[in-house]
């Protein structure tokens, strides 16, 4: 009897978190973050701030735990996009589509006030966002595994390991991102992340040199 009380109680449990999370989800779509509080989320939810706090330790947590999420999910889109795409393009060719596509996932899935926020709370908050800015991420191992191609099929020349080239190429989306967030709204992401790129994979040495 024990144990039937032990894991309805669990059941109840993910199920409150659950409701908290869809509830919160469906308010950042609506509002601003600032304008969601934690007593808005508990009131759509149904259920005291005592019981939020059972299951989060702040707003700041719950928003980064929601946005992880997302990274998952366009971290399996990128890896479905990329096995799409025709063999037979050059590493170059094929690294310069996957950066496209992560751009227009970024503008139009993301959206800039999501990123702003994430931006914010990853410096001022001692929160754990591995999961978003760590480079174990799917997408940065992806990008890894293009270079690495590149330079196996001597598309590619250089250096440094392949780990920090990587490292290089993940710190210019990061970058970029990050100054389309305080430039904004003048500031094309995408053409300036093309722009980037293109330098980063051709370099401004002339051939003839």
């Amino acid at each position: 009897m024990e144990t039937k009380i032990n894991n309805r109680t669990k059941e109840q449990g993910a199920e409150t978190k659950k409701r908290l999370f869809e509830c919160a989800e469906n308010l950042f779509q609506q509002y601003d973050y600032k304008d969601v509080s934690v007593e808005r989320i508990t009131k759509a939810a149904g259920v005291t701030k005592g019981t939020f706090y059972v299951h989060f330790d702040s707003k700041d947590a719950l928003y980064i735990a929601l946005f992880s999420t997302y990274i998952e999910s366009m971290d399996m889109d990128y890896t479905a996009f990329l096995d799409n795409l025709a063999p037979d393009l050059s590493a170059a060719d094929t690294l310069m589509i996957f950066v496209g596509e992560i751009v227009d996932i970024m503008l139009d899935k993301v959206g800039y006030d999501n990123l702003r926020t994430i931006y914010k709370l990853q410096l001022t908050n001692a929160l754990d966002m591995h999961t978003i800015t760590g480079y174990g991420r799917k997408v940065y191992k992806l990008f890894n595994d293009i270079l690495d191609l590149g330079i196996q099929w001597g598309e590619f020349k250089t250096s440094l390991p392949l780990e920090i080239l990587t490292k290089h190429f993940v710190a210019e989306i990061r970058g970029l991102t990050y100054e389309w967030c305080i430039r904004y709204p003048d500031f094309n992401l995408k053409e300036q992340v093309q722009e980037h790129f293109r330098l980063l994979l051709y370099g401004i040495t002339s051939k003839t040199s």
